[in-house]
């Protein structure tokens, strides 16, 4: 069986190629347009926007199984196994996986998209002190349209696979085999279920964003957006890179635990809303 690892190399790489399929069909001066002609005008467009759109969820996916793996492995927390700076690398490669995938959710501009982007440039520009600049080089989505979303998902893709893959194993590690079994479910997904996009004329009674943004999406509606968008979803994060720096792994994995448990019931109350 290949390891979760090759796995997330793996989805990766065709999320990556899959893109490439798509980019030249791409317009950002009209972006929800252009994704409907992919469909339409690409051939196989459906396909492979469906493949792109799968991969890049598996990849995910298989990146928070390989994160939570790490946890039980023996040698995870070995300064000599694993330096702390490969270590940080990969809690790092979490944030970038959820930027590209919700800068892709805002790339297609359908009404998940327009929110999503809505909600993004609201939440930077609620950061004190560098809010408008974070804004500025981040989004600027109402004064400059998406070219600086386009920009990041281009370059933190590439992000991913020259840091989150060659520099934490040093060589990318991926055989025949985990690259088989991940095209398979890869196809299989986009064979079987269209990826998502919200049609003109269909009734929207409540936009719901993507599925790993569910739970800030619920807590937005009772507390700051600064708590519910930036210091809440950067907790696990900061913990989970914590775990290699300190003797209380222990208390660190009861937070974690805990927070994930809270995440979960916020994310159950949107889909049951």
């Amino acid at each position: 069986m290949p390891k979760f690892g090759e796995l997330t190399t793996a989805f990766l790489l065709i999320a990556i190629f899959s893109g490439f399929a798509l980019n030249y069909q791409y317009e950002l001066a009209d972006p929800f347009v252009s994704t409907v002609a992919i469909e339409t005008v690409l051939p196989f467009g459906a396909f492979w926007r469906s493949l792109h759109f799968w991969s890049g969820q598996l990849f995910f996916l298989a990146l928070l199984y390989h994160a939570v793996d790490q946890i039980w492995n023996p040698g995870a927390f070995s300064k000599r196994l694993v330096p702390r700076k490969h270590w940080t690398i990969m809690v790092l490669t979490i944030p970038c996986a959820i930027l590209v995938l919700f800068t892709g959710y805002v790339l297609r501009l359908d009404a998940t998209g327009r929110a999503a982007a809505t909600i993004y440039e609201h939440l930077l520009l609620t950061v004190p002190l560098v809010g408008p600049t974070l804004n500025r080089l981040m989004a600027s989505i109402s004064d400059e349209g998406l070219n600086r979303i386009y920009v990041i998902h281009l370059l933190l893709s590439a992000l991913l696979w020259g840091i989150g893959t060659w520099y934490h194993t040093r060589k990318v590690l991926m055989g025949g085999t985990a690259f088989l079994a991940s095209a398979a479910a890869s196809i299989a997904l986009a064979g079987l279920v269209h990826a998502p996009i919200d049609l003109p004329g269909t009734k929207v009674h409540l936009i719901k964003g993507p599925w790993f943004f569910l739970g800030i999406q619920e807590l937005l509606r009772y507390v700051h957006p600064l708590i519910a968008g930036i210091i809440f979803p950067a907790l696990p994060v900061v913990l989970y890179g914590a775990l290699s720096w300190t003797s209380k792994r222990d208390f660190m994995l009861v937070i974690l635990g805990l927070w994930c448990l809270c995440y979960l019931t916020l994310t159950m109350v949107v889909l049951l809303r």
